[in-house]
């Protein structure tokens, strides 16, 4: 008996100590940094393992309400956790199913094709879910031709960030402090919240309020309607200026100025687009790479 009292006095004290330990390493791995976002320490998900069946969306709230949200979980250590939308899935998403080694990239969906409420991913709510974005504390929505809503399916490609502090190459401008957006052509609606993988054709190069705020033109890869799409080239020139006017056009139904395009209004293509998306990438690595740090010097 006194070695079974013995044998469970050590277990539960090794049960203490591991909860201390996980207690632990949560706050290392998650946290706000010196710009207000909220960021977790991606080293939960391995990347190239990533799949995205396991991904599960979970929605809190009515939608539209300012307390609205869409979380993520996913299986980490054996059990479903909440992971971050922007900085847990994984910026790669394999290969194309249409193109032998060509790069395919997640697409976070946040305002699906002819919707109005403007979603996106909150840099500073734990663990970044998606909500709607407020203005002067009321909840916005795109003004501009509501009867027709968003021309495309508008997300974000996570683990990016247009870095404000970094002028970008092309523009020599920085970038808008986000995650990179990204304009879907394809005619399905893309559903709140649905990540899935794309393929770069393109980009534009808007420039709102003297920031580079780049708009990725992308295809679902899975969809066979636009297998043959590969670049911006391949997209019919009237898409793409309708989507270049409508970005131009969208805020002046706010009373704003039209917005402007870098690189004489032209869309570069897909390798152009692909080297954009990649530098946001390693941008985004800093971001994290600095909150590590601070970490660090308040852990000494």
């Amino acid at each position: 008996k006194h070695q079974i009292a013995k044998y469970l006095t050590a277990l539960t004290t090794m049960r203490v100590a591991h909860a201390l330990f996980a207690a632990a390493l949560g706050k290392l791995e998650q946290g706000s940094d010196k710009r207000g976002f909220h960021i977790t320490m991606p080293t939960r998900i391995v990347a190239n393992e990533f799949k995205l069946e396991d991904l599960k969306i979970v929605k809190e709230g009515q939608h539209p309400s300012k307390e609205f949200r869409i979380f993520y979980e996913y299986p980490v250590g054996g059990e479903m956790a909440r992971i971050s939308a922007w900085h847990d899935i994984p910026f790669r998403a394999g290969y194309s199913q249409v193109e032998k080694g060509l790069p395919t990239f997640h697409f976070v969906c946040e305002i699906p094709r002819g919707t109005t409420a403007k979603m996106e991913i909150n840099k500073e709510h734990d663990l970044n879910p998606i909500a709607q974005d407020l203005k002067k504390g009321e909840l916005r929505f795109y003004k501009y031709k509501p009867e027709v809503g968003s021309v495309v399916n508008y997300g974000a490609i996570p683990q990016t960030w247009e870095s404000p502090d970094t002028p970008d190459e092309l523009t020599q401008i920085g970038g808008d402090n986000d995650p990179i957006d990204v304009v879907q052509l394809n005619s399905r609606p893309c559903e709140m919240g649905e990540v899935y993988p794309v393929r770069i054709l393109g980009g534009l190069a808007l420039v709102d309020g003297g920031e580079t705020d780049w708009k990725l033109i992308v295809v679902d890869d899975r969809d066979e309607e636009t297998k043959t799409w590969l670049d911006v080239k391949d997209v019919p020139v009237e898409r793409v200026s309708e989507i270049r006017e409508w970005f131009r056009m969208y805020k002046t139904a706010e009373g704003k100025g039209e917005n402007k395009f870098g690189l004489n209004e032209e869309a570069v293509d897909a390798a152009v687009a692909k080297k954009v998306a990649s530098e946001t990438f390693k941008q985004w690595k800093v971001l994290v790479g600095e909150f590590k740090e601070h970490l660090s010097r308040k852990e000494l």
